[in-house]
């Protein structure tokens, strides 16, 4: 069996197959860095919609310790997740001028209605979304915190996998499971001459080149981070001296990044967001994310990078002014996800022995369980194909 694409998605399905006596070949482009090794790696298990995806997702932290056990570490942790927000919050279109290429996004929660009605809305639909898993102790409203220049919080019990140790691991994990992996570029693929009797296609925002006849909702976004490698407000932030967990991850409640993504297919031109975030990386930091998304399918070439670092600093300096002046290095990635429904799993309708992976924006959540569902569905099981989102069973038929 062949997997292509070395991220999240394809080593765990590489790592299940083998589990059940297949011989894997894992392909790893290799080229920069990896979407997998520079994300938050938050796990939102207790906040999938009701349906399939949600017992999914519910699963996550099961499925992460039960992989650590098979595997070793993999940078799996409970952790809590802050949600931070101000009434002084300017609306996202006021923040700065918008790049040439591109559109301010529009319909943000906090434009479209404006006010502390909306915040207050959207917090209470947050905490009963985690309400559904978490106890009434692992779900609190903080007292505004002087270190995070006087910005609310909502602390919610969380879980995360630290990408930059996963980064590390993983590679071995897949060696000691006997997947050979190995680099190298692979072209378009064809129906009826695969290159292995049963092929993965999982390299994310790569999947509409390797196979150009894939939904219209598959699409990408270009995501951008700032990495800091190592220093002292990383040591401040990571040892909990600025009123902050060593493991927390912080996020913004009126997140745009989720939005954006929803309307991918009314768009007439570029538009973007930044969301001000930060989550422990290795003994650094990853620091906010920006994401620009275009019209149509195409990835494209990367978005001009001053105009959304600017921005990202900017929205970073009003938690705390140092965040938005550290020396870190701006990092922009093509990830791939669903403008509708759920994400892609599942056999390729029109190519027998050709199976994708991709689409999927809580990657971390779902990633695991979803492996086990498409590792048992290649083997033959049935009952998993019927589970995997947005599969077809008929070869003739259609993604939907």
């Amino acid at each position: 069996m062949l997997v292509i694409g070395a991220g999240l998605t394809g080593s765990l399905v590489a790592l299940e197959l083998a589990q059940r006596g297949a011989e894997v070949e894992l392909l790893d482009p290799g080229q920069g860095d990896a979407a997998t090794a520079l994300s938050y790696g938050g796990v939102p298990w207790w906040a999938g919609a009701s349906g399939p995806m949600n017992e999914l997702m519910a699963s996550a932290p099961a499925a992460w310790r039960q992989l650590e056990q098979r595997h070793g570490p993999l940078g799996w942790s409970p952790c809590s997740l802050r949600l931070h927000w101000s009434d002084a919050d300017p609306e996202p279109a006021a923040l700065a001028e918008p790049a040439a290429e591109t559109d301010r996004a529009v319909g943000d929660p906090a434009s479209a209605a404006g006010g502390s009605a909306v915040l207050e809305q959207t917090l209470a639909g947050v905490e009963a979304l985690a309400r559904r898993h978490l106890g009434a102790d692992q779900v609190e409203r903080l007292a505004p915190s002087p270190a995070f220049g006087g910005r609310r919080m909502l602390r919610l019990e969380y879980g995360r996998v630290d990408s930059c140790r996963l980064a590390l691991t993983l590679p071995l994990a897949l060696e000691r499971a006997g997947v050979r992996r190995r680099r190298g570029r692979c072209g378009p693929l064809q129906a009826g001459a695969l290159p292995a009797r049963q092929v993965v296609l999982a390299a994310g925002a790569g999947c509409r080149a390797l196979w150009p006849a894939l939904p219209d909702r598959l699409r990408v976004s270009w995501a951008g981070v700032l990495r800091f490698e190592a220093g002292p407000l990383s040591r401040e932030w990571l040892s909990g001296s600025a009123s902050f967990g060593p493991n927390d991850i912080l996020m913004p409640l009126l997140a745009q990044r989720q939005a954006l993504e929803q309307r991918a297919d009314q768009l007439q031109r570029p538009e973007w967001i930044v969301d001000a975030g930060l989550a422990p990386w290795g003994e650094g930091l990853l620091l906010g994310q920006s994401s620009l998304i275009r019209p149509g399918s195409c990835c494209g070439a990367p978005p001009e990078a001053p105009p959304l670092e600017l921005e990202l600093r900017q929205a970073l300096g009003r938690i705390d002014p140092r965040l938005g002046q550290l020396a870190a290095s701006f990092v922009q990635l093509p990830v791939s996800f669903c403008s509708s429904g759920p994400p892609l799993v599942g056999p390729v309708a029109g190519a027998p022995g050709l199976w994708l992976f991709a689409g999927l924006s809580g990657p971390f959540a779902l990633a695991p369980a979803l492996a086990v569902l498409l590792a048992e569905a290649i083997s033959g099981e049935r009952r998993a194909l019927e589970r995997l989102p947005g599969a077809s069973t008929q070869p003739s038929s259609s993604w939907g």
